[in-house]
């Protein structure tokens, strides 16, 4: 077989090889994009899920503050939480419309909300237009509000946990895929390494080495030179192709990195996102009884954001929320975890602190960074936050509970004016269950 034939046919190997990799990889990434498309997804539904038991809340709070003090600016958190809670249900219908057991669920989520407002309605209306209270006070002694409350708080616990369920499969499904880009790139990394050392060996036996040693000769043959045996010995010249293989592989891999960023980062801050927060704090746990230190989950909450959000727009406030994310990784060590779980709700972990002193220096260091105030198209914007602080393990050796006791603290300082962060105790539990 000539050269010419070996060549040509050498040249279409490599580029129907070339051609079908590329295409393979295409799919594939597009296949894996699909994948995290669904995780944030999933997200963005339990978020939603979760600001509409919030809302809820909020209308609760401003009925019986309304009834308990006759003062009308108690009314605000109400008429904001009917607003709210009607947003946050139609944003989840549009979310779930593919998934018919999830509507089912929101249908009956939406009718006993719609009770849960009547009665809300009713009793502020006596207030409000009869100055009957004695009637509106009864009504809540009747407790069904409160039995609607826990019906709805069951209905989105079940909503919930099948959207957990969604999260993990689909975090599952992601994970599959990525594994078969890992794989692909460890078989592209040994077949192009094989194609270049094949390809090498040929060009260099039929092509390179022959035309080198040709050239050299007669070189040496023009200056009257003697010819010796080393004449005859080739030297490497394939670097080039090799290089070429591996960057295409290394190419994969960076792209596999990104997605896998993406994944697990907040995409408007570049904070770590809730995916493997419990998990990270878990094992931060057992370090710490290994090590017989002690750690701390804050929980972060921005004042006022959504006067700020109503009154500033969402590019604005997107802007101040990158902002407060910088400042809190310059007031933290190197070693702490930040977390952006929530629109406006930050969770900073703490670890290997010897006293709760540290801890209290790590606090105070946040709110001296985010003191001042952001600075956008010439307005200063003042930053406000609440700070709930929960260690373990003197509070608890549960990631679940940790979370959940600093983010009780959280809401204790937010009620306190007098202070900007507070420390979990048992009492603030009792009555977060005392309120449920």
């Amino acid at each position: 077989m000539g050269i010419r034939l070996k060549l040509l046919l050498l040249i279409s190997f490599l580029f129907i090889t070339a051609i079908g990799n590329s295409l393979f990889t295409f799919q594939l990434k597009v296949y894996e994009k699909n994948k995290l498309d669904w995780v944030s997804h999933t997200h963005e539904v339990i978020y939603h899920s979760e600001r509409l038991l919030n809302s809820l809340k909020d209308t609760e709070t401003g009925q019986r503050g309304f009834l308990l003090t006759s003062d009308a600016s108690y009314l605000q958190p109400y008429y904001a939480g009917l607003t709210d809670t009607e947003t946050h249900i139609q944003k989840l219908k549009q979310l779930t419309i593919d998934n018919p057991e999830q509507q089912k669920r929101l249908t009956s989520i939406s009718e006993m909300i719609d009770v849960k407002f009547a009665e809300l309605n009713q009793t502020i209306e006596l207030l409000q237009y009869k100055g009957d209270n004695n009637a509106a006070i009864a009504i809540v002694k009747e407790n069904k509000g409160k039995q609607y409350m826990d019906k709805l708080r069951n209905l989105l616990t079940k909503f919930n946990n099948h959207e957990m369920l969604l999260l993990e499969k689909r975090n599952g499904d992601f994970k599959a895929s990525r594994a078969k880009i890992d794989t692909l790139i460890i078989v592209q990394v040994i077949v192009f390494t094989f194609l270049a050392i094949l390809t090498f060996l040929f060009l260099s036996k039929n092509l390179f080495t022959p035309l080198k040693l040709l050239l050299d000769s007669t070189h040496k043959t023009e200056a009257g030179e003697r010819l010796d045996i080393s004449d005859l010995i080739a030297n490497d010249e394939m670097g080039y192709l090799m290089s070429r293989f591996f960057n295409m592989s290394e190419q994969i891999h960076k792209r596999t990195q990104i997605l896998d960023f993406k994944a697990h980062h907040d995409q408007l801050t570049g904070l770590k996102n809730r995916t493997k927060m419990s998990n990270e704090i878990e094992i931060a746990i057992q370090d710490s009884l290994v090590t017989n230190n002690k750690l701390a989950v804050l929980f972060i909450d921005l004042n006022d954001f959504k006067i700020l959000n109503d009154t500033l727009g969402h590019d604005v406030v997107d802007t101040i929320l990158r902002e407060v994310a910088t400042r809190l990784k310059g007031a933290v060590r190197s070693d702490d975890s930040i977390f952006r779980v929530g629109g406006d709700e930050f969770v900073v972990l703490i670890k290997n602190s010897k006293t709760v002193a540290e801890v209290e220096k790590i606090v105070a260091n946040i709110l001296k960074m985010t003191k001042l105030p952001v600075r956008i198209q010439g307005q200063e914007i003042k930053i406000a936050l609440s700070i709930g602080v929960a260690i373990s393990p003197d509070d608890s050796e549960s990631s679940h509970e940790i979370i959940k006791f600093a983010d009780i603290a959280m809401y204790a300082a937010k009620k306190d004016k007098d202070t900007y962060f507070k420390f979990f105790d048992k009492t603030m539990a009792k009555r977060s269950s005392d309120r449920k």
